[in-house]
Parts: C-alpha cells; sequence; structure tokens
C-alpha cells in the first residue's frame, strides 16, 4: 500500500499530544499505544517497556510506562510506503508526536 502523504521529516509540539490512542497493557510491563498518525492518518503502534536495555545489560526498571500522566514521545511507525522515504527508513511517514496518557492515569 501507498500513501499520497509524502515522507516529510515533522515534529508536533508537546503542548498538543493527541488523544486518539488506545492504550493497552500486555503483562510483564509492556505497554502498547495504537492509533492513527496525526500526519499521515496511518495506523502506528508505539511499544513501551519496564526495562531499557543498555550495551552492558539491564538499566533500572522505570515501573509501567503508561501511567504518570505525562505525554509520552512516539514516532509514525506505519508500514504505509511513503514517496522520498529515504533508503534505510523501513516504516513511517516521518512524523514524531507526542501520545497524552489514557484518561484517569495517575499524575
Amino acid at each position: 500500500m501507498s500513501s499520497t502523504v509524502p515522507y516529510r521529516v515533522t515534529d508536533r509540539p508537546l503542548t498538543s499530544p493527541v488523544t486518539t490512542f488506545l492504550w493497552e497493557s500486555r503483562g510483564g510491563g509492556r505497554v502498547e499505544a495504537s492509533g492513527e498518525c496525526p500526519e499521515c492518518r496511518c495506523v502506528t503502534v508505539r511499544v513501551w517497556e519496564d526495562v531499557q536495555y543498555v550495551t552492558k545489560g539491564p538499566g533500572s526498571s522505570r515501573g509501567p510506562s503508561g501511567d504518570g500522566g505525562v505525554p509520552r514521545y512516539a514516532r509514525c511507525a506505519c508500514t504505509t510506503w511513503h514517496v522520498d522515504r529515504p533508503a534505510g527508513v523501513e516504516q513511517g511517514c516521518g512524523a514524531s508526536f507526542w501520545i497524552a496518557p489514557p484518561r484517569g492515569a495517575a499524575r
């Protein structure tokens, strides 16, 4: 599938987080937010894990990534082919944005 929206690096500000993503806890500290990219309108998914791995082993646990009431950074990772996407970039339209936490998340 291809999109009429060309690849373009776009950064949306923290002051306007996307509120339409569905948040799901996948167990084991894995949290997924899925929804429509605000730029290309394709479906994209962002995943957070409790443990972030670094070059010398696992880092410390930060608690479930979906809680805290703070918007989370995401990049479009849709599988749609966008015209002018650079070689080596396999997913997305180039947009980055913030996703608002689920309603009722603790602050």
